[in-house]
């Protein structure tokens, strides 16, 4: 029974397919969200960066009086500054320019704060403690206004005469519209990702069903050839040229060859039941017929020849059946010994020239080449497999024909055909002839084995058997065989 969990199926597509689009839109947004962050942040961040700069170098450089007193140097620049300042918010009308500005001094106490008021309260911060240390390098500094809560980014550098630090100018700008357009930003993404992972979801499901609708047809295909229905077709619109596509052509043609075999099975056994029953019958009824009193001794040789004849045919019956099972299980093995190939041919054909003379049929045999090696090889069945040649052969030549046996050796290989001017074989039907069960002719006596046994045999011993007939001319069968098969033969 055939049972295939198709919504598990389903679920484990679409669970793993969302898994995948989750996890890109997460990183993809993720990895934005941060891209949106830094270049708002830093594009602040430079404008402090070069307000800092700027006023570093006007100290530094002496731009002021070094008589005067701090406050007094630092309130000359701011007035400047303040001045640039003023026309910086002219030309843009963004609050990005908005900054404001602080003056610490050595003692990290604020003289002026952003608002321009002179205090002279304690003021801590990061970027404060490493400008009064001189390691600033102009990191910004981002923080929250304790007072306020405010979102805010600082820059501060210190501020010099001849290399001494005598103060702290601190640049000082607001993030909370920053931090409002940054947020709209990421809804967006969000509500952008949200919206992928809808589509992302249909299309799952679609896909999914574009796999799961085909394993359907295949799950009731299988089906129907677990119940014996093996004519079924599957439809051509329903196979894709895909994996999918390529199980459901080897269902077809597995479901082929089934038929295929369950007809050559229902004709063998039609066939070996008539077999046994043709020898069987003329047995029961000669045995009967020679209990009468009174039979005379003419009859009585006729009868017990019949007997002793139907009953080898019976045996030879029953061996090829024996054999086949015992290739069908790999079970026959071979009794390797050097066999002359010359005595063996010359033999079978002798032993069959009764039978052949019984049609007026001309058995012959010859050999091309004047020297022959013996070969390694079963004897016995070699002999089974000349036998099973040329008795075929002979059952399907018409009266007054010929078969002849030709034998030929190379260093490597011994090559025999056995050819005849017999029925010969339709062109469709020879890559059948080897097949186990297969007669052309199902009136004619035999069990469909002999040659599908004597292939199996022939390959054993290292070789390979070739058909070529044409139907109303003739039939050459060869076989082609190893003349060595062991390194070595201990006697």
């Amino acid at each position: 029974m055939i049972l295939l969990h198709f919504e598990g199926l389903r679920k484990k597509i679409i669970k793993n397919y969302f898994t995948i689009i989750i996890i890109t839109v997460i990183l993809f947004e993720g990895l934005f969200m941060f891209y949106v962050q830094n270049y708002y942040y830093d594009y602040v961040s430079q404008i402090l960066k070069s307000e800092a700069n700027n006023i570093n170098r006007q100290y530094n450089n002496n731009i002021v009086n070094e008589a005067d007193s701090f406050e007094n140097k630092v309130n000359a620049i701011l007035q400047k500054e303040n001045k640039i300042n003023a026309i910086l918010q002219k030309e843009h009308s963004s609050s990005d320019s908005k900054f404001a500005i602080s003056i610490i001094d050595k003692n990290s106490k604020m003289i002026i704060d952003q608002y321009g008021f002179k205090t002279n309260v304690d003021v801590n911060g990061e970027d404060i403690s490493r400008a009064l240390k001189d390691e600033n390098n102009l990191t910004p500094y981002v923080y929250k206004i304790p007072e306020t809560g405010e979102h805010v980014m600082s820059i501060s550098v210190p501020l010099k005469t001849n290399n001494i630090i005598e103060g702290v100018v601190r640049y000082t700008i607001s993030l909370e519209e920053i931090d409002s357009t940054i947020f709209r930003v990421i809804l967006g993404l969000v509500l952008a990702g949200i919206c992928i992972l809808l589509i992302a979801i249909s299309l799952s499901l679609r896909f999914a069903e574009t796999l799961i609708q085909p394993l359907r047809e295949l799950k009731q295909f299988a089906n129907e050839l677990a119940h014996g229905n093996y004519s079924i077709k599957l439809k051509n619109v329903n196979i894709s040229d895909d994996e999918i596509g390529d199980l459901a052509e080897t269902f077809i043609h597995m479901a082929e060859e089934i038929d295929k075999s369950e007809k050559l099975k229902e004709e063998f056994i039609s066939s070996i039941s008539h077999e046994l029953r043709t020898p069987l019958t003329s047995i029961k009824g000669w045995s009967e017929t020679l209990s009468y009193e009174g039979i005379g001794k003419e009859e009585l040789d006729l009868g017990l020849g019949i007997i002793q004849d139907e009953t080898e045919r019976l045996i030879k019956l029953v061996t090829e059946l024996l054999d086949f099972s015992r290739l069908a299980s790999d079970r026959i093995k071979l009794k390797i010994d050097l066999v002359d190939i010359r005595k063996l041919s010359v033999g079978v054909v002798n032993q069959l020239k009764v039978k052949s003379s019984e049609k007026n049929i001309d058995l012959s045999v010859e050999f091309i080449g004047d020297y022959f090696e013996p070969i390694q090889g079963d004897k016995d069945r070699l002999r089974q497999v000349l036998i099973n040649l040329i008795q075929n052969s002979i059952k399907f030549t018409d009266n007054n024909g010929f078969v002849k046996l030709i034998v030929s050796q190379n260093e490597e290989y011994t090559t025999i055909k056995v050819t005849d001017n017999g029925c010969g074989i339709e062109t469709e039907n020879l890559d059948k002839v080897l097949d186990k069960f297969f007669q052309e002719d199902y009136n004619k006596a035999g069990s469909g084995l002999g040659l599908a046994i004597s292939n199996e045999i022939v390959k054993l011993h290292g070789g390979y058997m070739n058909l070529d007939s044409e139907k109303g001319v003739g039939t050459t069968m060869t076989i082609v065989v190893k003349n060595k098969l062991l390194e070595s033969i201990d006697y």
